[in-house]
């Protein structure tokens, strides 16, 4: 599970188009039924996010946190994902 999505950087005025965003590995999801805190990392693209061992391959680190639905169907991770896209950077991204 990954979004798609440009990665713009406001500092130097530069696009980079169709970015790989995926939740960190190690430390993606921290928290409890209160609140989840979530770190996703931007790639050039996926063979990039996946032979990513020391990360000299991210682009980009970010991180937010939501309130978990323990009612919903889907699990933490697909939350996770859904919330990451009503965010400014993710908005319009697409499930990959």
């Amino acid at each position: 599970m990954a979004i798609t999505k440009d990665l713009y950087i406001s500092r130097f005025n530069l696009t980079i188009p169709a970015c790989y965003w995926k939740l960190d590995s190690d430390k993606g999801i921290l928290g409890g039924k209160q609140s989840l805190l979530c770190t996703m990392n931007c790639f050039k693209d996926k063979p990039a996010a996946d032979t990513n061992t020391n990360g000299d391959l991210l682009y980009f680190v970010l991180q937010f946190s939501f309130n978990p639905d323990l009612q919903s169907a889907d699990n933490f991770f697909k939350q996770a994902y859904t919330y990451a896209k009503t965010l400014p950077e993710l908005t319009g991204g697409i499930d990959v």
